[in-house]
């Protein structure tokens, strides 16, 4: 092994033969066992560059899941992964850990490597002196997270370059977070200095960032790849600018301004001591320089011509296939990957091109890819075959930079099944590695659309009463495939929510999963019926007895044993007839109070039902009313009962009347008897009309003179005299005996007109007619004294 060698000198390797690194020393000379002449071993998509400082040439190839490295005598070694695809052995000797695409590289003075392992997600790191490798950063989970963190804490997304400054620091594109993170040298946290994660450009925007490099002064360039810019990164202000790219892709612009120039798809860049920028134009087949001075853009590898061509003559006339990256060698010499053509190229000093690594010399071999027009996901197939039926080897297909399997050519052709490739438009791409006697070649590209698969949602139909929650709703699928009935699930829904008014509403079906829209949904009319809910009325009352004229109190509740609240009339019925009408208010109505005839009532409540509710009626209930108390009054004096006044002079007298039980329909009559002879009696008012009650009136007795009371008691018996005779006397005697009873309230002492005072006792009467037919006689006696 010579000092220039990609395995480190004997003598180091002496120095780290301790247990510790035994087993690593020993896969190291078992990696220099297997090397080869660069030249005789075919590359499988090489795409990223580094120099160590010893001048050896280290790249990644990235569809055989491995690093490789060329020393200075031309010899190619394997320094990291082993060809097979995955994630494994952190901790052991770098060359039998397994990668998967990695894309990026980055090496410092000391010669540690740094590995982008882009569909791990990870960068790893195999140290210069043990050649162990450990995980630098990313956990394996394809997303955004972690800034301020340690590295190894954060996540990525499918990072595809490196590159390190003077201090170590080392910078990360991360290409699908469309952000540039550096990872601090000393504290190993991870932090953005470029890209707010939005896909695009404005602002701070970044478009799938995949190539970097720090210039000697620390100005960090990245090629911002799908905005087919190359963008500067000031490491004193943080200011960004456009050194190279309008925007538009494109090729144009050599020999003038950098940034009115049109690129097309730039990866890897490099940057020389005077600063100048060397740019991998991928889809232009070229490579391009930036002038630090001047700003000025040239080509310098590259006719723009997809496809390999002149090896030992100008670069400027040779063909390239997709360079994906650039860098420069420690005498300054142009290397690029010429990734579709399987070969790293370089330039001499004298502007020359020719292959350094990847087969040199092979018949050409033509490769082309095929398709049906039309596949729809799950189904179809792509078959890539060489012109030359006798080649020998395999094939891989790419989809953008994807490797989607390897599979060994029969009779020159490899088949390729695209059941499992998401229904959108795919680049892909088909790599033949060579054989002994045919050259590495690659396909041009063939986009092959793939259709969604139909799939129907048949839901089951359901029927809720309203109110009621809605169920889960659930259906079939018909037409998803095997391989996905754990990555897509359906989800069945209405419109419909608890309180919904009663009606049908459709079940609409939505699908969800990491295939889901592989796949073209279509949903049979099913709905979900919202049915009336049945209630259940109560009725309740204030009291089950109640004396007879008093008023009943009745309400009434109408609930459902769903969560609604009906609403809408309720109806009071006595035997089966309507008495009143209610609304409902919360489910609950009280009727205006009813007053009952006597006996036993059968209550009960009909409910309308409403658009949400069934109709319905309570059970029954008995309001019982006492017997009607007798109709009667009461006749008293409210005054003085004793009266007395001179004769011939009035007197008067106060009463009240009262009545009870039910209301009398008739008047109360009023008459007085016991008066004095020849007084006259009246009342005020005459009489008691109904509805009046209580009332008071007035009874006023006029008096008359001694001598007027004795003319008459002598007129009587005169009356009698003239009265004596035959049958005609005999009725004249019988009007005096009346005249006699009716006029003298007591008996007089004709002969003393200076007796003493007379008193009368008088009974005032009240008559009235009761309700069932009856007289009603009350009456009260007051005292009159003449003098």
């Amino acid at each position: 092994m010579g000092t220039q060698s990609c395995i480190y000198p004997t003598s180091l390797l002496r120095a780290l033969l301790s247990v510790a690194f035994l087993a690593t020393a020993l896969a190291l000379v078992a990696n220099a066992q297997t090397a080869q002449q660069a030249l005789a071993v075919p590359l499988l998509l090489p795409s990223a560059l580094a120099y160590d400082a010893r001048g050896n040439l280290y790249f990644t190839e990235t569809a055989n899941h491995d690093v490789r490295c060329v020393d200075t005598s031309g010899v190619l070694t394997t320094v990291a992964g082993t060809g097979v695809q995955g994630f494994e052995g952190d901790g052991g000797a770098a060359t039998s850990a397994l990668l998967d695409s990695p894309a990026g590289l980055a090496i410092t003075s000391s010669g540690t490597l740094y590995i982008a392992d882009t569909h791990n997600h990870r960068i790893r790191r195999v140290d210069g002196v043990t050649r162990a490798i450990t995980t630098y950063a990313g956990t394996g989970t394809a997303s955004f997270s972690g800034d301020g963190s340690l590295a190894t804490a954060a996540t990525l997304n499918l990072p595809t370059a490196l590159a390190l400054d003077s201090s170590g620091n080392l910078f990360v594109a991360d290409t699908q977070n469309h952000r540039i993170r550096r990872i601090d040298a000393v504290s190993g946290i991870i932090t953005t200095v470029a890209g707010d994660g939005t896909q695009g450009f404005a602002g701070s925007s970044l478009d799938s960032p995949s190539g970097l490099a720090v210039s000697s002064s620390g100005d960090l360039f990245l090629a911002d790849t799908h905005n087919h810019r190359i963008l500067r990164l000031d490491h004193l202000t943080g200011s960004i600018t456009t050194l190279a790219g309008n925007g538009l892709p494109g090729f144009s612009g050599d020999g003038a301004s950098a940034a009115a120039a049109t690129l097309a798809l730039p990866h890897g860049l490099s940057v020389d001591a005077a600063g100048n920028l060397y740019l991998s134009d991928s889809s232009n087949h070229r490579i391009r320089r930036v002038d630090a001075s001047t700003g000025l853009i040239t080509t310098v590898a590259g006719d723009g011509t997809q496809g390999f061509t002149g090896d030992g003559t100008s670069a400027l006339t040779a063909s390239l296939d997709s360079p994906r990256a650039v860098g420069l060698s420690s005498g300054a010499l142009v290397t690029l990957a010429d990734s579709a053509n399987q070969r790293v190229r370089q330039l001499d000093a004298s502007g020359e091109i020719r292959t350094v690594a990847g087969l040199s010399t092979a018949a050409s071999s033509v490769l082309t890819l095929s398709a049906p027009s039309g596949v729809v996901y799950g189904s179809g197939a792509v078959t890539a075959s060489l012109a030359d039926s006798t080649a020998t080897g395999s094939i891989t297909l790419f989809d953008t930079t994807v490797s989607l399997g390897t599979e060994p050519l029969t009779q020159g052709s490899a088949s390729f099944s695209t059941n499992t490739l998401s229904a959108t438009s795919h680049h892909l791409s088909a790599s033949y590695t060579g054989d002994a006697t045919h050259s590495a070649t690659t396909s041009a590209p063939l986009v092959l659309t793939i259709s969604p698969a139909p799939l129907r949602a048949t839901p089951a139909a359901v029927s809720v009463s309203y109110g009621a929650p809605i169920p889960t709703l659930t259906g079939t699928l018909t037409g998803l495939l095997a391989q996905d009935s754990t990555a897509v699930t359906v989800a069945y829904s209405t419109s419909a929510a608890q309180l919904s008014p009663v009606g049908s509403y459709p079940i609409t079906a939505a699908l969800s999963g990491t295939s889901a829209g592989n796949y073209a949904l279509t949903t049979a009319p099913a709905s979900m019926t919202i049915t009336q809910a049945p209630a259940t009325v109560t009725i309740s009352l204030g009291s089950a007895t109640i004396a007879a004229g008093s008023q009943s109190t009745v309400s009434a509740k109408v609930v459902s044993s769903t969560s609604g609240v009906p609403t809408g009339a309720i109806t009071l019925l006595d035997g089966g007839k309507a008495i009143a009408t209610a609304t409902l208010a919360g489910g609950s109505a009280s009727f205006a109070p009813q007053t009952f005839v006597s006996g036993s009532h059968t209550l009960s409540a009909s409910y309308a039902g409403d658009g949400n509710f069934l109709a319905a009626s309570s059970a029954p209930v008995v309001e019982t009313v006492g017997a009607a108390p007798a109709s009667d009054f009461s006749l008293v004096s409210t005054g003085p009962s004793s009266v007395a006044v001179p004769a011939g002079n009035p007197a008067s007298f106060a009463f009240s009347v009262a009545t009870t039980g039910p209301a009398l329909s008739s008047p109360i009559l009023l008459s007085v008897s016991g008066l004095p002879p020849g007084a006259t009696a009246s009342f005020n008012p005459a009489y008691l009309p109904p509805g009046s009650f209580p009332a008071s009136f007035q009874l006023t007795i006029q008096t008359v003179t001694l001598a007027m009371r004795y003319t008459i008691g002598g007129t009587i018996a005169l009356a009698l005299l003239l009265f004596v005779g035959p049958r005609r006397r005999r009725r004249a005697v019988l009007m005096g005996l009346v005249l006699t009873l009716t006029a003298c309230g007591d008996r007089v002492n004709q002969g003393d007109a200076t007796r003493a005072v007379k008193s009368y006792a008088m009974t005032v009467t009240g008559t009235a007619t009761a309700p069932d037919g009856s007289t009603l006689v009350h009456t009260t006696t007051v005292m009159l004294n003449l003098q």
